[in-house]
């Protein structure tokens, strides 16, 4: 109920410029046991949750469109992100050094992750999917979503198999990456032929290779000791290669009804429910750490922001950083199994995903507010300056890092 109304609170005015993503997750918040207890987590929910996951990993591997996201785009993305990393790293490790957090490394590669997948429908929603805000927000999605998923595999390894995880992570990138070359380099016009009549003439056939290929890359990626969530990534990267030969959308379309429709909103509305805010607010240390994270969601993010100077305008530079800090669904995952691992406390977790639906619910929408602002009303003129003066600290050596790669 909550996914289906999600869609009708989003036309309100109100509410008109938050993502829907935002009211399906505050929805099932209320309805969870922190709120309206009208619904609990059991085995059913987790593993409806979970399969919510790999879909939208899925659909976000299937929307990566190569034409859209240039060399420039993934160039600044990949730097952009090393260096958000190693801020995160920075943080992370005082954080451990104070007694807060138990688990750095972990933590430093939750904090600069990016949903991919959330940004697709929010930059649809918002008109900047194929604009240049947009690609160079796909352009940082896509490595801060790809490169913590593989680290989170090998750091979530048992301690004494780090080697053997990071081996194996390897092992399995390279039969993906051969699995997706051989399939496009092999494919006859005869074949793509094929494709097109099959996706016109409404048979399921279609669909079903494309389940057949989402299983077979989510049981490779688990026998590999890997997120099954990378294995559902790669395979939404291979079908878009099949499919995007025939040029035919019958095939996005079908399985984005399947994916935005029903299994994606399941997956925010059920992570609502299953977040344990009694928890985040039972201790001091875990409201400290909240508002902790949520600061340095942001802050990491600001810190490369002037690589984007000279291909964006000032304000869409500060929208490309708040829409880069838009992260929850590999916070979810990872913070689970690091809590499930014994690797990292709850109260960290909790903290962690907190923060993480904050990034969901205000980031996008405070993006769009910047830019929508024709006039400089005194809150945006503050916004502006202070991010002026975070990118104007860190510009001079970024620029000689710039000059050095360059």
């Amino acid at each position: 109920m909550a996914a289906v109304l999600a869609p009708f609170l989003n036309r309100w005015p109100i509410l008109a410029r938050t993502p829907i993503v935002a009211i399906e997750l505050l929805l099932g918040v209320m309805i969870g046991p922190s709120f309206g207890n009208l619904l609990s987590s059991d085995e059913t929910i987790t593993f409806l949750k979970e399969l919510g996951l790999v879909f939208l990993f899925f659909q976000a591997g299937f929307e990566i469109k190569h034409y859209q996201i240039g060399a420039t785009e993934l160039r600044l993305g990949a730097i952009a992100w090393l260096i958000s990393f190693i801020c995160a790293l920075a943080f992370s490790t005082l954080l451990w050094a104070s007694g807060l957090i138990s688990a750095p490394f972990l933590v430093g590669i939750i904090l600069p992750t990016t949903a991919f997948g959330i940004l697709i429908p929010v930059l649809k929603q918002s008109g900047d999917l194929e604009n240049a805000l947009g690609r160079f927000v796909l352009g940082s999605a896509a490595v801060g979503e790809l490169a913590p998923l593989i680290l989170a595999s090998i750091a979530l390894a048992h301690e004494k198999h780090h080697f053997h995880q990071a081996l194996l992570s390897l092992m399995f990138l390279g039969i993906a990456a051969g699995s997706i070359y051989l399939l496009v380099k092999y494919r006859s016009e005869t074949h793509i032929a094929r494709m097109a009549t099959w996706l016109g003439a409404g048979g399921v056939l279609p669909f079903r290779v494309a389940m057949f290929i989402l299983l077979g890359f989510v049981s490779l990626a688990d026998s590999f000791g890997m997120e099954t969530v990378v294995g559902a990534y790669a395979a939404g990267m291979a079908i878009a290669m099949l499919a995007g030969a025939a040029k035919d959308e019958t095939l996005e379309d079908r399985l984005t009804s399947i994916g935005s429709g029903f299994f994606v909103p399941l997956f925010f509305v059920v992570s609502g429910v299953t977040f344990n805010l009694p928890l985040l607010v039972s201790t001091p240390s875990s409201i400290f750490q909240f508002f902790l994270f949520c600061l340095i969601f942001i802050f990491i993010r600001l810190v490369p922001l002037c690589l984007y100077q000279r291909h964006l305008p000032h304000r869409d530079v500060l929208a490309q950083g708040l829409l880069s800090s838009t992260t929850l669904p590999l916070v979810v995952a990872i913070t689970y199994l690091g809590a499930q691992s014994g690797q990292m406390r709850q109260e960290t977790a909790t903290a962690l995903v907190g923060a993480a639906i904050m990034t969901v619910t205000a980031f996008p929408t405070l993006a769009f507010w910047v830019r929508s602002q024709t006039t400089d009303s005194p809150a945006s003129l503050f916004i502006l300056k202070h991010t002026k003066s975070i990118l104007d600290f860190f510009d001079p050596a970024l620029s000689k890092l710039m000059r050095l790669i360059d």
